[in-house]
Formats: structure tokens, sequence, C-alpha cells
């Protein structure tokens, strides 16, 4: 049996840690796709550079925030050969905490990146996609925007206006040959709640969460399936319809959840390296 075809080129957001470091290492020692990888830490992106196959990853080192940036980055990714066949917008931006505590520079900048800084490059993605008449846009989304949890609550909601999109998108790009998800892993062993938890609270959360690994390989498949809405682990499919089809009770759980994530530390706004 022949084997699936997989993208010879992406673009892949968020590359410095967690999901999006593992998405290019994946992509470019097992599949061979020569990528574009972005993340505000240069220096990460060279260390990237050398664990990969050699001459399959370019970087650019920016903050998506800026729209002159997201305009420069994707012209370096229609650069690539045969322009960009697959965009992996894996960026984010999470925030542990009450949200009476959030200030309001780090809410707009957690929905800035979360939001506005993927529907942009979304929207640049469906231009040059579709007049190629192929193409795929990966939003790196969360069981969290199926449902939501305490001390979360902007990142979730920016997680819940992913799904949004691109569910409102399926009806723009029907028949165009572009196919626009999203992958919704759950909680994933990463740097992410390592430093915005403290260490107690940490401990308690990366028993249960799963390898990357493992997510990203489920990702992965994704690209060969036709669904809108993908869950890349049996165990992240499970928690979503517990929570669709038990609603009532798991609300009343979430309810009653005291979420030790912060401790006693200041809050945080990290860059996304990994997904809950």
């Amino acid at each position: 049996m022949p084997s699936k075809p997989r993208p010879r080129t992406a673009l892949v957001t968020g590359a410095s840690a967690g999901i999006g470091r593992e998405l290019v290492h994946q992509l470019t020692r097992d599949h061979g796709t020569v990528v574009l990888a972005t993340a505000r830490r240069a220096d990460r992106l060279q260390e990237l550079v050398s664990e990969c196959p050699a001459g399959l990853v370019r970087t650019s080192a920016g903050d998506l925030n800026d729209s002159a940036f997201r305009a420069e980055l994707w012209n370096q990714a229609e650069q690539l050969p045969g322009g960009c066949e697959v965009l992996f917008n894996n960026a984010g931006l999470g925030y542990y905490g009450p949200l009476k505590g959030q200030s309001l520079e780090s809410l707009e900048r957690e929905v800035e990146t979360n939001v506005i800084a993927l529907i942009d490059l979304t929207r640049m993605a469906l231009g040059s996609m579709t007049a190629r008449g192929q193409g795929q846009i990966v939003q790196i989304a969360s069981v969290l925007g199926v449902f939501g949890i305490p001390e979360s609550s902007v990142y979730v909601a920016t997680k819940h206006a992913v799904l949004g999109l691109v569910r409102s998108l399926q009806g723009e790009v029907h028949g165009t040959g572009v196919r626009v998800w999203a992958a919704c892993p759950g909680r994933t062993a990463s740097e992410f709640a390592s430093v915005a938890a403290g260490r107690h609270a940490t401990l308690r959360r990366e028993r249960a969460a799963e390898p990357t690994e493992r997510v990203v390989r489920g990702i992965l498949a994704g690209l060969d399936r036709r669904s809108v809405i993908w869950f890349p682990t049996w165990r992240a499919w499970v928690l979503a319809k517990t929570a669709t089809w038990l609603s009532w009770p798991f609300d009343h759980l979430l309810k009653n959840w005291q979420p030790n994530y912060v401790s006693d530390e200041p809050q945080k706004t990290l860059e996304q390296t990994g997904k809950c």
C-alpha cells in the first residue's frame, strides 16, 4: 500500500518549545518536510536547527503581535519551494490565575497572540492557498475550546474563539481544495505548566500530562483525516465527549474544583509550549 503524502513545506509558529518544537522535529525527521520555524526566542530556534536534518529548517525570530512581522513571516513562508503547504498556528500565551488579578496589558497580549495573530496568518494563508487550489491550515487549539476551567478564563475564551473560527470557515473553503481544521489536545507535558504553576502545582498537573511526542504524532495523523475538530489522543477525545455528553455533572465538578496552578507566586503569562 503506498504511503500517504506528507507536506513538502510548512510554517510552524511557537516553535521554540513544546508542541511547536516537536512538530518541527517530526515533520523534518519523519517526513522530510522543509519547515519555516518561528518564535520570539532566536537562541531556541538555532538550537532547533542543529537538532533536525540538515537543510530542512529555516527560522524567523520575531513577535507575532507585530502585524508587520506577521506579513514578512508569511512572505518568507511563500518563498519555501512551491509555497507553504501547511500552516500550523501553534503559538499562544497562557495565564493562570483569577481574571480579577490579570492586568489589562496581559489580557490584551494573550488575546492578540492567541486570536488576532492566528486569524491574520489564517487570512493570508487562505489567499495564497486558495489561489493554488490546495493547502491545510491547522489551528492548534485545545480541549479547553470545548469546556472551561477556573483561573484560565481568557485562555479558554481564546480557544473557544479559535474553534468558532474553524467551524465558520468551512463554508468559505468548501470546494477550494483548502482544508482548515483544529487539533484539540488535552494536557501535554511541557514547560508551560512548569513555569506557570509553581513547584507543588506542577507536580500535580504533570502526573496527568501526555507525552509531547505522542500528542504531536496524533496531530500529524489529522493531516490525513477530514475532521474539522480533531482530538489527537484518545484521552483528549474522552475528556471532550464527557464534557459534551455529561455537561451538567461535568460543569458542577469544575465549579467545585480549586485549581492549584499559581500557588503563592505572582501571576505569569507565558509563551505557549504545550496545551491543556
